[in-house]
C-alpha cells in the first residue's frame, strides 16, 4: 500500500540527500542510491514536477549578515476581525522570516530576525501597528539547538 506521498525508498533517499546539498551532481546522487546519474536526474525532475521539491536556495547565516536576534511573536487579532487574513500585512515587514496562522489563544506566530533588541522593538511596533492586531507577546531566543531540520519523507509501504 502506498503512503500519502507515494514515494519509494529511492525517492525518499534522494530528497534526504538533496536537503543536505541541493547542488550535488546527479552522478553522485545516483551512486548514493544505487541508480545511474541520468536515472537520478529523471527522478529529481519528476519530484520537481509533482511539487514535492518546491525550490532550491542557499542557507544564509543570520548572524553573519548582522541579524543576531531571533524572536517569536504571538499575534492576537482584534475581536470580530479573525476572518481577516493578515498574512499580506506581515509579509510587507521584511524582518518577519516566517508567518504561521495557528490555533490556540493567538492567531499568528511570527518568526522575526533583527539586528539587536532596539531593532526588534521597532519590528514588533510595526507588527502592533498592523490593522486588526489586538495584542502581541514575544519571546527572544537565547540559543538555537537546531533549525531547518530536513523533512523526512514518508515512503510507500
Amino acid at each position: 500500500m502506498a503512503g500519502k506521498s507515494g514515494l519509494d525508498r529511492i525517492d525518499a533517499r534522494l530528497l534526504e540527500l538533496l536537503q543536505q546539498d541541493g547542488r550535488r551532481p546527479y552522478a553522485e546522487l545516483g551512486a548514493d542510491v544505487g541508480i545511474s546519474g541520468p536515472a537520478a536526474h529523471e527522478r529529481v525532475k519528476k519530484l520537481e514536477a509533482r511539487g514535492i521539491i518546491s525550490g532550491y536556495g542557499a542557507r544564509v547565516s543570520a548572524e553573519a549578515v548582522g541579524l543576531g536576534v531571533l524572536a517569536f511573536t504571538w499575534v492576537t487579532q482584534a475581536p470580530g476581525t479573525v476572518a481577516t487574513d493578515l498574512t499580506g500585512d506581515f509579509a510587507a515587514i521584511p524582518e518577519i522570516e516566517e508567518c504561521h496562522h495557528i490555533t490556540g489563544e493567538a492567531d499568528y506566530l511570527l518568526k522575526i530576525r533583527a539586528r539587536d533588541t532596539r531593532d526588534l522593538e521597532r519590528v514588533i511596533r510595526a507588527v502592533q501597528a498592523t490593522r486588526h492586531v489586538f495584542s502581541t507577546e514575544s519571546d527572544v531566543v537565547f540559543s538555537t539547538a537546531f533549525e531547518r531540520r530536513p523533512i523526512r519523507p514518508v515512503e510507500r509501504a
